[in-house]
């Protein structure tokens, strides 16, 4: 990753610009260069705000949403058209709204015939997939939806699977189960605060 990112910085610096792009719009950093330490070592180096890309600290010293996502982002962005890349949770250690807007990096690689499996437990990442084919900005051509439920008696895996329509929704295919800890979870917590208003 830290070569990659060298590279760009000596003959691609629009790649570079791209990938800042890219941390700015999930919110988690405005650059990120890489220097290097000596013969075999590189150091990445991450802006510490949103707004000064000169105050930097060592990718270690930052949260771990920074690390986790960048090689998802630079993979993204080095696979050619027709080339699969498998991500496995991508939305780990990221904040929701991250987790949301991730799903504008996604679709950028896919639009570009980029091949991208997500193995995923965020509904909000899936959401933000909806939105983009909802505003047209993805085709739902470009997106399969499967799901993969196993049964607790059994061990049996069943898999479930959908398009999107022009407007992101998938229909009724869509598990109940995938958001009802959600709900199920909204729920106790009303219930609780119902229950404790009701005794006061």
């Amino acid at each position: 990753m830290a070569s990659i990112i060298l590279n760009w910085q000596a003959k691609q610096p629009e790649k570079i610009e791209k990938l800042s792009e890219y941390l700015l719009w999930l919110g988690l950093t405005s650059h990120v260069t890489a220097k290097r330490l000596n013969d075999v070592h590189l150091e990445l180096e991450v802006a510490t705000s949103l707004q000064d890309r000169d105050n930097k600290v060592n990718i270690a010293d930052v949260g771990f949403g920074v690390s986790q996502v960048l090689p998802v982002i630079i993979a993204l962005m080095v696979a050619e058209p027709e080339q699969l890349v498998y991500l496995e949770q991508p939305e780990i250690h990221l904040h929701p709204r991250a987790q949301h807007k991730l799903a504008k990096i996604i679709a950028d690689a896919a639009q570009r015939g980029v091949r991208v499996i997500v193995e995923t437990h965020s509904s909000l990442l899936l959401l933000g997939v909806q939105t983009l084919v909802a505003q047209g900005k993805l085709s739902p051509d470009l997106v399969k939806l499967h799901w993969f439920q196993r049964d607790i008696n059994t061990g049996a895996t069943t898999i479930t699977s959908a398009d999107l329509d022009e407007m992101g929704a998938f229909g009724e295919e869509f598990p109940e189960y995938f958001d009802d800890v959600i709900l199920k979870a909204d729920r106790a917590y009303l219930d609780a605060v119902e229950k404790k208003s009701f005794l006061s």
